[in-house]
């Protein structure tokens, strides 16, 4: 029986709060989105356990927050550095790694700079760069962050990142959970957001040479599908799956999505 627990990390007068979960024995990373700006994983360890239950089967998952301690100009390469030290402590000297849209930037700076780390890599729903929509959408938020509610900031997420059939279910959960009101730490999720903003690893991807799957959202309205492609086309002999129907938050087709990556990782 796998059990299922929340922890915080503490290194180089640095926290970071992770959880772990999972039957399998190889190590299976996982780099979370944006949202880790909104809400580290803490308390989180049930939900994840549900959400990746398919790839829970197979593997010791470890999901990893960005620390406590966001200083300003804080870049996705930094964030990459502090998942490598925590792999460390934790003793895990190499592991699948699979980074989701700010977390596959996150994942693309680990395998540049600890490549020892990385056995094989999923890049889903992610860039190496942002283009004009990406821009557009996170400026937007960085805009709400400033001057809106936790609720408007939610919806508007939400809005681009569910497909409109979701998107319905989930607008009335957000009405609710937007009864909190103000955002908790305004400068985490803005340290974070600009860091996506600045966000350029084009040059480094031709270094990547362990086996890599790209995965997109053809509905993606985050950052959109192109970044996937242009992934692929840099990144040498990455396989590369767009999920049909699908948008940025890849949850909605998540039997779909997980399978595919566990072919990816058992091939």
């Amino acid at each position: 029986m796998s059990s299922t627990k929340g922890k915080t990390l503490y290194f180089n007068e640095k926290s970071m709060d992770y959880v772990t979960f999972g039957k399998g024995n190889q190590p299976l990373v996982i780099i979370p989105g944006l949202g880790d700006g909104l809400q580290t994983v803490k308390g989180m360890a049930m939900p994840f356990s549900i959400t990746y239950r398919i790839l829970a089967e197979r593997y010791k998952i470890y999901v990893f927050s960005r620390i406590n301690e966001l200083r300003q100009e804080y870049t996705t390469r930094d964030m990459a550095t502090d998942v490598a030290e925590a792999m460390e402590i934790l003793n895990i000297t190499s592991a699948y790694v699979m980074g989701i849209s700010q977390g596959g930037m996150i994942a693309q700076w680990l395998v540049a700079d600890f490549p020892e780390k990385v056995q094989k890599l999923v890049l889903a729903v992610t860039t190496a760069k942002l283009s004009n929509l990406g821009r557009e959408r996170i400026s937007c938020w960085l805009n709400l962050i400033q001057t809106g509610t936790y609720q408007d900031l939610m919806i508007d997420i939400a809005r681009h990142s569910y497909t409109t059939k979701s998107f319905g279910k989930f607008k009335y959960l957000y009405r609710i959970m937007g009864i909190f009101g103000n955002i908790k730490d305004k400068q985490r999720i803005d340290i974070q957001a600009v860091s996506c903003l600045k966000h350029d690893s084009l040059d480094f991807l031709e270094k990547i040479n362990c086996s890599t799957l790209i995965v997109g959202a053809e509905n993606d309205d985050v950052l959109g599908v192109d970044g996937s492609l242009g992934l692929h086309q840099h990144i040498k002999g990455s396989q590369l799956i767009i999920l049909p129907g699908c948008g940025h938050a890849l949850y909605e087709q998540n039997k779909d999505f997980q399978k595919r990556v566990l072919v990816f990782l058992e091939s």
